[in-house]
């Protein structure tokens, strides 16, 4: 009989194990018992990684805030480029889990004074990048921060409402969102950006994977 060796846990496979379970069940279901029982190992392995749960805690809302930073960084980089239509692209090439993933931050930060505070500095920091980019446009202030707030704003009710919608329906409401928000339908530089959308989609399509929540 061969010995089995023990499997051993990476960091990263804790913080994304609790990821997991954060988003199907919250906070306060999220518990080191239950997830060492999940990955079939001890507490050990555990606390070879992190001094305690709220360790762990704060390495999952760091995990969410380096996204978004990342985002973040990428707009900012793309902008002179592309403007407004870098964050479509951006935004509509998220990993399928993350919009479960932000609401479960949203939840968490119901719960924790602590947590909103970091939630609400990133939107606001996202808000103020948007009406800042739409000032340098030439638009008046109340006007660029309405419509920095209602793009940022959408995109945070499209995770909240988990909208059931198909990406080739979003992607053909593209022109006219852009012309509510914007006040225009974006042209050849947003045809641009939908066909490589489409493109990423059908290349998903093809290699057909797994939901990350169900593996």
């Amino acid at each position: 009989m061969q010995n089995k060796t023990p499997r051993q846990l990476s960091r990263a496979d804790w913080i994304e194990a609790a990821r997991r379970q954060l988003i199907i069940s919250g906070v306060d279901e999220l518990k080191v018992d239950r997830l060492a029982r999940k990955m079939k190992v001890t507490r050990g392995s555990f606390y070879w990684h992190f001094k305690n749960r709220k360790d762990l805690l704060d390495a999952v809302l760091q995990l969410w805030q380096e996204h978004k930073e990342s985002e973040l960084q990428q707009a900012d980089t793309r902008w002179a480029s592309m403007g407004a239509f870098e964050i479509a692209r951006i935004w509509l090439s998220e990993d399928a889990t993350y919009p479960a993933f932000d609401m479960a931050i949203r939840f968490w930060a119901w719960k924790s004074p602590a947590v909103a505070k970091i939630v609400r500095a990133i939107d606001h920091r996202w808000i103020n990048f948007l009406a800042e980019r739409f000032r340098m446009e030439g638009q008046r202030e109340r006007e660029s921060v309405a419509r920095a707030r209602i793009i940022y704003l959408q995109q945070v009710g499209y995770y909240a409402t988990a909208f059931d919608e198909p990406m080739q329906e979003r992607l053909a409401f593209l022109p006219y969102y852009n012309a509510i928000m914007l006040g225009n339908e974006g042209g050849s530089a947003l045809e641009a950006v939908v066909a490589d959308l489409e493109q990423r989609q059908s290349t998903k399509k093809q290699r057909a994977p797994k939901d990350a929540l169900s593996q």
